[in-house]
């Protein structure tokens, strides 16, 4: 059974040059042949589906804050019974938040760790879960999961908004970051430059319709000061940067705007030559990047999910579900609990 409950569902395999052997001898096979047939053929070292109608606290720490909200879903789901929602500014409509979980790091903004923050109509907001493992940086791994978004008015809003994060301990920005900006998906990731402090963000993917004005002509990408925070000196977007990469975009990236989208990222990021982030989205390959990404002073890597944003006064809803953490493309691709 998958961790999320699941059974793992197996492609059909391909049996080209067959060979048909004596009745006897397949008799005495066949056990082995059922036993084998029954094996997965990949499988993910963490996978959640939500299926246990809880966000389970082995799993995920959500980030409690005074503007958001986390519950699990029963309506809007991918697949099985259950999904896990995200909500910004919630309401009286909006289910009960959950139990909050016990985390050994401490984690930026959170109340559970920085008990004293104070939530300002002026701050930044997020509603993530953060994925309770973390790997030494540049570990290979393939990551799956489903999402949507829900906001009647988040398509016309300009401001940043981030959803779904792979971070490095030590850094500010995330090596990969699925972003929006006027409601188009695009991808970035970052880059360590010489000078402390300055990071290079370089478009890697976007959607048919994205607005290339924040990003300089020809290299796609600026320099800035090493992090999100809404006081961070202006990034100079003349900058020279994207050293040493080379990106292979392939296809547009489909809009999660009242739809759900399903992703594949296969990453293995150390601020080394041979680095690689591969993307695919609804079983399409999207982008190949190849080339130094995040920093070769980072530590450990890991894996947050959910709205990050602005200050916005829009009520935003995040739907998440079919998530794995595993070895290869078979083991998180989320299409397969669709056969």
């Amino acid at each position: 059974m998958a961790a999320s409950g699941r059974p793992h569902i197996l492609p059909r395999p391909d049996t080209p040059g067959t060979i048909m052997l004596p009745a006897p001898l397949r008799q005495l096979l066949l056990p082995a042949v059922l036993i084998l047939a029954a094996a997965p053929a990949a499988a993910a070292d963490i996978g959640d589906g939500f299926e246990s109608g809880r966000i389970d606290p082995q799993v995920w720490a959500p980030c409690p804050r005074a503007e958001n909200r986390f519950f699990i879903e029963e309506t809007v789901v991918r697949s099985g019974r259950y999904a896990v929602g995200m909500a910004l500014l919630p309401d009286a409509t909006m289910p009960p938040a959950i139990p909050k979980a016990e985390i050994a790091r401490q984690r930026s903004g959170c109340l559970d760790t920085a008990p004293g923050a104070v939530f300002a109509p002026e701050d930044d907001q997020r509603a993530e879960l953060w994925l309770q493992s973390t790997e030494p940086a540049g570990t290979e791994r393939w990551f799956g999961f489903s999402f949507r978004i829900d906001s009647p008015d988040a398509v016309a809003d300009g401001n940043r908004l981030v959803v779904g994060q792979w971070k490095q301990s030590g850094s500010q920005s995330p090596i990969l970051a699925q972003r929006f900006k006027g409601g188009a998906f695009h991808l970035t990731v970052e880059q360590a430059t010489a000078s402390p402090g300055r990071q290079c963000r370089v478009l890697i993917a976007w959607q048919d319709g994205y607005d290339f004005s924040d990003f300089s002509a020809g290299t796609r990408s600026f320099l800035h000061g090493g992090g999100d925070e809404l006081d961070a000196p202006p990034p100079d977007r003349a900058a020279d940067c994207s050293r040493g990469l080379t990106i292979d975009r392939t296809a547009p990236l489909p809009s999660p705007f009242g739809a759900w989208v399903d992703m594949v990222v296969h990453l293995r990021v150390a601020g080394r030559p041979d680095d690689l982030i591969a993307i695919w989205a609804d079983g399409r390959p999207i982008v190949t990047v190849r080339g130094p990404v995040g920093s070769p002073a980072g530590r450990d890597q890991y894996f947050k999910f959910g709205p990050y944003r602005d200050p916005s006064p829009v009520p935003l809803v995040v739907r998440f579900d079919d998530f794995s953490r595993g070895n290869s493309f078979a083991a998180v691709d989320p299409r397969r609990f669709d056969r």
